[in-house]
């Protein structure tokens, strides 16, 4: 058994990708460096599977990632595991949902719509609305609390991402995928250091899973900081304060 092992588990969206460009090519020293460690970076998106595995190609991330907020955990030989509940449920409750607050989900948008709210090719749009587990839509903040009433009586939950609220199970989250994948590699090594990057509310649960977390900021926006142990945040924006973070970190280990 290795003794130990570093694991980074990222967000990708205002986080690793540039927020208005998905460009990642200013965390290119980071992730440099963790090819040079032999450090795994996974990704842990709201993106759907097909989105997240062209990213895993793009960017040479991990084979094993988690996608749609923690609702499936893909792993190296192509096994998925599921976490959440299956999308035509969301959808039925999102119908019922629009009948009381003004809420638009991506089920209820065409492909123009989408690029028009996400800035993604036409192409990427089409990908980004084959949901399994999850629905993103968009609402009004001041219904939030209500819509958590709301979705509860059906064992759903509503959580805050970048560009948009994410309806989902209720135990369905970042945190419980990231420990899940966790426990698998502390089976493997003897010792496990964990790093968590990330932006939104959204992230919050998987920072509580590891040992280093990082909250990654955003340019010009008031963003929530969660009262989380060792939790720190980056002094650059989006993808610089990404290998920032990371650069940081594995300095100290």
């Amino acid at each position: 058994m290795a003794r130990q092992k570093i694991v980074v588990f990222t967000d990708l969206d205002a986080t690793l990708l540039d927020h208005d460009n998905y460009s990642f090519a200013k965390a290119q020293s980071g992730l440099d460096l963790c090819r040079r460690l032999q450090v795994p970076v996974i990704a842990v998106t709201s993106k759907t599977l097909d989105e997240t595995r062209i990213w895993v190609e793009r960017i040479g991330l991990d084979q094993r990632f988690v996608f749609e907020n923690g609702g499936g955990i893909h792993l190296k030989d192509d096994e998925i595991i599921n976490l959440g509940v299956d999308y035509s449920v969301l959808r039925q409750v999102m119908a019922k949902l629009s009948s009381s607050f003004p809420v638009r989900g991506f089920g209820d948008m065409d492909t123009e719509e989408i690029v028009e709210r996400t800035g993604l090719s036409f192409a990427e749009a089409k990908i980004a609305a084959l949901r399994r587990f999850s629905e993103p839509f968009i609402g009004s903040e001041t219904d939030f609390e209500e819509l958590e009433k709301a979705v509860a009586i059906y064992g759903l939950q509503v959580v805050r991402g970048g560009r948009f609220f994410h309806l989902q199970a209720a135990k369905q989250s970042k945190g419980n995928a990231v420990a899940y994948l966790l426990e698998r590699f502390k089976v493997e090594f003897a010792g496990v250091f964990s790093i968590a990057l990330g932006d939104s509310p959204n992230d919050f649960s998987m920072f509580a899973e590891v040992d280093y977390p990082w909250l990654v900021r955003h340019p010009g926006e008031k963003q929530t900081i969660p009262d989380i142990e060792n939790l720190e945040v980056t002094s650059k924006f989006g993808p610089e304060g990404w290998s920032e973070a990371i650069v940081t970190t594995l300095n100290k280990l």
